[in-house]
């Protein structure tokens, strides 16, 4: 097999299919389908654009897949975790719920890294980057203009800075040592410790009582409008950092929603009731049913408002019976029953991967993407346990969680291609099932269908290992199929990541930010747009490559390109050029400037596309 040839060159020969099955660097990719193999040996070359069109189709199921176990399955288990070790809000939030948020990214890393194709990880990286502070922090702006909260902002944008200098200077000189690597890390655990202790010394300080003042008005002459004579001053300005610990990201909501903090009457108040954003009907009670949408859950759960609780529909706060909610001619209606719930009707709504109680009130685009992805959610409900605090019964359902125990360590048998190992001549996919088989007895005969045991949370222990090994193998098959693209179409590692792959992975930030800002929320959204990008590039340049390096016991070599320039050089002038203008405009983002940011990332596409085709 020759092992000096390029794949790309499998465009100069007719016979394209020996090419492949004889050149090296076209069988790189650790995918678990052969998608060179079948694009250039199954199909006819007459036939290859079909091929083609059912690999793209296929990478977008994948972003979906992608997307859905990150949010769904691996973020709920996280909950669970932070909670069961009694994390503070801050600690979590930047952590295990970072590390939930900005999964898709990390992974995909660790894939392109360990499939030799750093430029693939930088394009990502700081594509993606560009892309979120220019793109969906630029349509933020355009929706809702606002004041941002200058200390965090100004946190988060100097640390990217210099976390994406540093990288550059990597790639510059042509190599990552271990030391390098491990202080990408370092720099992530700096940046925790600056938030949380910022955060300490700034409620130490700047937390005043909210004593209502009461300020008596001087007499007034009658020409002038009439004042009030008494008027009441709670002693708190509309400052963008009494909004409380900054919010970095989507999953930043989700450390707020661990203790399940409503507003009510101006105090907090744990035990009541949560918003459920499974669908459009809002209703505080908890629903009997799946997995779908739980971080919008959380979202829901944040931003809820106290205008709710005063809606005169509502009594005391709480909507009509939920049954009364539901159109008789609806899907739900086709599994309702009389009286309390069956254990095979829950069972049903658990499994089934489309949320029938909200159907009829989505609009069509919703349904469609229901029913693309309900193959996905079918796979993950059956092999991942999920602990949604958000959920009736915390989404404990005996039947699925028995089979659960069965699934799940079957699973990683299966994905970690294990099933061959045997200890002691005995096959090790069969002592697993032994041993699964002898848990769920014992979890049979320890628990009830009412109510979730007490060793429940161990579910999300397990629901977090079995998401992650979901994830990764994602986003490696994600990798593998981005590579037959790149050949297909000659572009390189650094284009494909900071178009397709940056694009698929930023897909989330942008609709979960741009949500929680038209939620009434843009300083959140905004937020958003500065820390994940930096927390992704942290972490996603310091795990794999320092896994990577001292599994080789030597230095990581990168290759330089004039793209790269590119990416950070645009990435730099976004960063700088928001900063100066913020600071200008004292912090008050307009509609001019969002739609200035937007232009920026036009302007950068379309260079980046003129600098791969080789017309500069």
């Amino acid at each position: 097999m020759d092992k000096t040839t390029e794949c790309v060159h499998i465009h100069d020969t007719e016979a394209k299919c020996d090419f492949y099955l004889n050149t090296e660097s076209c069988h790189g990719s650790d995918g678990k389908l052969d998608y060179m193999s079948f694009i250039f040996c199954y199909l006819q070359p007459q036939n290859s654009w079909a091929g083609i069109t059912l690999c793209v189709i296929w990478l977008l199921l994948l972003f979906i897949g992608l997307g859905v176990t990150a949010d769904d399955f691996l973020c709920p288990s996280l909950v669970v975790i932070t909670k069961t070790l009694h994390l503070s809000q801050n600690i979590a939030g930047v952590t295990f719920l970072a590390f939930g948020n900005g999964a898709p990214d990390i992974f995909s890393s660790v894939a392109g890294t360990e499939q030799g194709r750093p430029e693939l990880v930088i394009g990502t990286l700081f594509g993606a980057g560009i892309f979120v502070t220019s793109v969906v922090a630029g349509s933020i702006v355009v929706s809702k203009p606002f004041k941002i909260m200058e200390r965090p902002f100004l946190r988060d944008v100097i640390f990217y800075v210099c976390a994406a200098f540093w990288m550059f200077l990597r790639f510059y000189y042509g190599e990552v040592t271990l030391w390098h690597s491990i202080g990408f890390i370092v720099l992530y655990i700096v940046y925790i410790l600056v938030v949380i202790i910022s955060r300490i010394i700034y409620n130490k300080y700047s937390t005043k009582p909210k004593v209502p003042e009461i300020e008596i008005q001087p007499p007034v002459e009658p020409e002038e409008p009439k004042k009030p004579a008494v008027t009441f001053q709670t002693g708190e300005e509309d400052n963008p950092e009494a909004a409380g610990v900054v919010l970095r990201s989507a999953t930043d909501a989700l450390a707020y929603a661990i203790n399940a903090i409503n507003v009510k009457d101006g105090k907090i108040d744990d035990d009541s009731d949560r918003f459920s954003f499974r669908g459009s009907i809002s209703v505080h009670k908890k629903r009997h049913s799946s997995v779908h949408s739980h971080h919008e859950h959380v979202i829901k759960a944040l931003t809820q408002s106290v205008e709710s609780h005063s809606n005169p529909v509502y009594s005391n706060g709480h909507p009509p019976p939920f049954d009364s909610q539901i159109s008789k001619n609806s899907l739900s209606s086709l599994l309702s029953s009389t009286g309390d719930q069956t254990i095979l009707r829950e069972f049903i709504m658990h499994i089934f991967p489309i949320d029938i109680e909200a159907w009829q009130e989505k609009k069509w685009p919703s349904k469609i993407f229901d029913v693309i992805k309900a193959p996905v959610c079918c796979l993950l409900i059956l092999t991942v346990p999920v602990v949604d605090y958000e959920n009736d019964k915390n989404n404990w359902c005996k039947p699925l969680n028995l089979i659960h125990v069965i699934t799940a360590p079957m699973f990683v048998i299966l994905a970690l291609e294990k099933y061959d190992v045997s200890v002691e001549g005995f096959p090790l996919w069969a002592i697993v099932f032994i041993v699964s088989f002898a848990l769920a007895t014992a979890v049979f005969f320890t628990s009830t269908c009412d109510e979730p045991p007490i060793y429940h949370c161990v579910y999300g222990y397990f629901g977090f290992a079995t998401s992650v090994i979901w994830v990764y193998l994602i986003a490696s098959e994600i990798v593998s199929l981005l590579q037959t693209i790149g050949i297909v179409f000659k572009l390189s590692d650094t284009i494909l990541g900071l178009t397709v792959l940056a694009w698929g992975n930023s897909i989330g930030d942008f609709i979960s930010n741009l949500s929680v800002a038209r939620q009434g929320y843009p300083r959140m959204g905004i937020s958003a747009c500065y820390g994940g990008p930096l927390l992704n590039l942290l972490l996603g340049i310091g795990i794999p490559y320092t896994v990577i390096i001292a599994k080789n016991s030597r230095p990581l070599k990168l290759r330089y390109e004039r793209l790269i320039t590119l990416l950070y050089s645009t990435l730099t002038i976004v960063l700088l050029f928001t900063i100066v203008t913020m600071t200008a405009m004292r912090f008050q983002a307009k509609r001019p400037f969002g739609i200035v940011l937007i232009c920026m990332y036009l302007i950068f596409l379309t260079v980046a596309i003129i600098l791969e085709i080789g017309v500069i």
